[in-house]
């Protein structure tokens, strides 16, 4: 039995959901996950059962599915694909963001809260766990499946999701920020549920990464060949692409394991 660990990094989790393709395939058992960011999300499906269903929707990705943008706004968003004259525009646009509190992310939202079957999530017999920050009390929170309150299991997996540049989300009444603030590899809330094969899928996106003691454990990472697109391109193209690096990549380091 294998622990699985998911690094955040926004559209560069197409590259996680080719690799779990692949983890599928291969017939390795997963029976805990733990994820931050997008990490969290991919998370969710794969503890749900539904990886082959995550998988398509990140080949259908389009932008549209994430953010709530007027025009042709978010290609000024995507990184290193500023052009000089979209400068002009993209600073006065993002004076409005950060006036307005970030992001419209209601599009994300609707899509994983009407994915997220949360009965299924807690009766499945893979653990699970996410990370977030919550602002209002200024504490990381690094949560399992058992200690999220019921009924607040995806809003729990959005927070963790909660790019600074979104939107904050709201949980009675207090705001929560992305994981990867605290801690974008949580490699510790697999070992700390006693799992010593742990497999994690890298994406080398920005956050804290934690120092883990890992001594005793059995560390096998997949990391990508070539580098990723920016964590804020959701394009079809690069979803595309991702997904299948990932399920190569995955495929190369797990046969030399059976």
């Amino acid at each position: 039995m294998y622990g699985l660990v998911l690094e955040g990094g926004g559209g560069r989790g197409a590259y996680q959901m080719g690799a779990c393709k692949a983890i599928k395939e291969m017939g390795l058992e997963i029976s805990m996950v733990a994820g931050t960011s997008v990490g969290a999300l991919n998370g969710a499906m794969i503890v749900q059962g539904e990886i082959d269903k995550a998988y398509d929707i990140w080949y259908d990705l389009e932008p549209s599915s994430v953010i709530m943008f007027a025009g042709n706004e978010l290609e000024q968003y995507k990184g290193n694909s500023f052009k000089p004259e979209a400068l002009k525009a993209f600073t006065k646009n993002l004076r409005t963001v950060i006036a307005e509190g970030g992001l419209n992310v209601e599009p994300l939202e609707k899509m994983v809260k009407g994915l997220l079957d949360e009965d299924k999530i807690r009766k499945s017999p893979i653990g699970f766990a996410v990370v977030t920050v919550d602002l209002t009390e200024r504490k990381a929170v690094e949560i399992y499946k058992e200690d999220i309150p019921r009924g607040q299991l995806a809003d729990y997996v959005i927070a963790s999701a909660s790019f600074p540049a979104f939107k904050r989300t709201i949980i009675d009444g207090r705001s929560f920020i992305d994981g990867a603030l605290y801690n974008v590899l949580p490699i510790n809330l697999v070992s700390k549920k006693g799992y010593k094969q742990i497999i994690v899928l890298r994406t080398y996106s920005l956050g804290i990464k934690r120092h883990v003691n890992q001594k005793d454990l059995n560390i096998i990472s997949i990391s990508p060949a070539e580098r990723l697109s920016s964590t804020m391109d959701f394009s079809k193209k690069s979803a595309r692409k991702n997904l299948k690096m990932g399920y190569e990549d995955a495929v190369n380091v797990l046969e030399r394991l059976l």
